[in-house]
């Protein structure tokens, strides 16, 4: 009996050696720390006059600070439009009086309809507005990450994309691999969101983000990210109006659309983009100077 006592206590040590290295391995990463920016400003709250929601096009997409401008970027990577609104009503209270709200749309905004990461909102959502989640991993995510073994998965996985095939790199054949890959899981998504009819549960949603903008006296404004040429190749006009603009037809939104995709000064610089549909820090300062412009010019904004 004493011995096996000794090996149980072996195996536990053994066990916790490895996990506590894992763990911050896991609290280090990327895909832990992605929501860091909401969070430093849930430490530091202060009146803004832009807020901007979407999936990580939108993450990526905007810096405002040298236009003398405040703003607070609720996007997240693959933020359901379901969640831009929940985002939006947790943190709009900051937002002053007839401040601008950014509604990022993309490929995926009509088609996705799945949290993947439900962890990127532990932290920064009230839990009563996160879909149905383990209490286990609800209150262990903020010690205990790898305890979640989608967190550990997602960071894992992210740390060894630099050991990759070269085929399999993001500006490999000019930026076209990433980018048929890319349309291939948008197409497969955009058929099942067509089975189930997410489409039509996401369209009410982005028409509930502009009434509830309405109502609050939000200045509006609908917006489209740059992408490389070479992601233009699969996500062209005849493609987007497929994913995106018909639907968007349907609504028929009396707001403004600030159509960036294909926008030139952009589409054929590699300088200016993380990635094929990412933009760098180059490239995100450029787009939030044209969009100020923009919404100078709307009457949104005035000169700071």
């Amino acid at each position: 009996m004493k011995r096996l006592g000794i090996k149980i206590v072996v195996v536990l040590l053994v066990i916790i050696a490895i996990f506590i290295p894992v763990n911050e391995f896991v609290k280090d990463s990327w895909e832990y720390n992605n929501n860091r920016a909401v969070l430093a400003f849930k430490e530091d709250p202060h009146p803004v006059d832009i807020i901007n929601l979407g999936t990580s096009h939108a993450m990526y997409g905007y810096y405002f600070k040298p236009t003398g401008l405040s703003h607070l970027d609720l996007a997240l990577p693959s933020q359901p439009i379901e969640y831009d609104l929940k985002m939006l009503k947790e943190y709009d209270k900051h937002l002053k009086p007839g401040g601008v709200v950014i509604v990022s749309l993309s490929q995926i905004t009509f088609s996705n309809s799945d949290v993947g990461r439900k962890a990127n909102y532990y932290r920064v959502l009230d839990r009563e507005d996160i879909e149905p989640v383990s209490l286990f991993q609800y209150y262990t995510h903020e010690q205990f990450p790898a305890l979640n073994s989608g967190s550990a998965y997602a960071a894992i996985s992210r740390e060894i994309r630099d050991f990759r095939f070269d085929a399999h790199k993001p500006w490999e054949n000019g930026g076209l691999n990433y980018s048929e890959r890319k349309y291939e899981e948008v197409a497969a998504q955009y058929e099942n969101a067509m089975n189930h009819h997410e489409i039509e549960e996401n369209m009410a949603h982005l028409q509930n983000i502009i009434d509830y903008c309405e109502q609050k006296g939000y200045r509006v404004v609908l917006a489209m990210e740059p992408v490389h040429a070479s992601y233009h190749t699969y996500f062209d006009e005849e493609v987007m109006e497929r994913l995106v603009f018909q639907h968007l037809k349907k609504l028929d939104l009396d707001v403004p659309f600030l159509n960036y995709m294909g926008d030139e000064r952009f589409i054929h610089e590699q300088s200016f983009f993380h990635n094929p549909d990412h933009l760098n820090g180059d490239g995100r300062t450029l787009l939030s100077s044209l969009v100020y412009e923009d919404l100078k010019r709307l009457g949104y904004v005035q000169e700071k």
